[in-house]
């Protein structure tokens, strides 16, 4: 098997019900802390028909960085949604990086 440094991972957790109403509603400022396009931040991606929150790395990571991505998410999180109770265990999944568009 052969590594390669080129695929994004991400970091972060399957959404429940009430978490996705409560991003759903975020207004003004807050908007821009979770996205589906922008991975400034937070993004929200999909695995099958799961929702998941949390942060792409694009870069190589080494293990003790890992903790500081998942404080990062969590303090998000924890601004945008108070008193909403997080995860403590993440995970860790590779990210499909879409090839380039088929010519019509």
């Amino acid at each position: 098997m052969e590594l390669t440094d080129r695929s994004p991972i991400f970091i972060g957790f399957k959404m429940d019900t009430s978490l996705k109403r409560e991003i759903e509603a975020l207004e003004g400022s807050d908007r821009q802390y979770v996205s589906r396009e922008d991975s400034s931040f937070l993004m929200i991606c999909t695995l099958g028909v799961d929702q998941y929150v949390g942060k792409i790395v694009e870069e190589r990571m080494t293990t003790d960085r890992v903790e500081d991505v998942r404080r990062n998410v969590l303090s998000i999180l924890q601004r945008i949604c108070p008193e909403k109770r997080f995860p403590e265990i993440f995970d860790i999944l590779p990210c499909v990086v879409p090839g380039p568009a088929e010519p019509e």
